[in-house]
């Protein structure tokens, strides 16, 4: 069964097997994302390139700017990106030492 709309679904049932498709594809676009996120590090030199808090700020100000124009909650998504966000950084300090003893 493909994807249908919430109005088309016709049982509890079709509603979860949409949701659990939509979270699938997610799930696939994170991961796409995290290669990115440990990609970076050969641009980063140092902790602070890392931790890059200016930028944090400004991907946490979009986010949920992106929250509420979809109808969604600014402050749960601020929270997912704030834990998304730190798990990437301590990724990325992770790279970046095994890149410094490589050195």
């Amino acid at each position: 069964m493909g994807f249908i709309t919430p109005e088309e679904c016709k049982s509890a049932e079709d509603v979860r097997n949409q949701i659990d498709k939509i979270d699938h594809r997610i799930m696939k676009l994170y991961g796409e994302r995290h290669k990115y996120v440990e990609e970076i590090v050969r641009f980063k030199h140092d902790e602070e390139g890392i931790i890059a808090n200016d930028r944090r700020i400004q991907v946490i100000k979009d986010r949920r700017k992106w929250a509420q124009e979809n109808g969604l909650d600014a402050e749960t998504f601020e929270k997912m990106y704030n834990l998304l966000i730190e798990n990437n950084i301590q990724r990325e300090l992770e790279i970046l030492k095994e890149k410094q003893k490589k050195s």
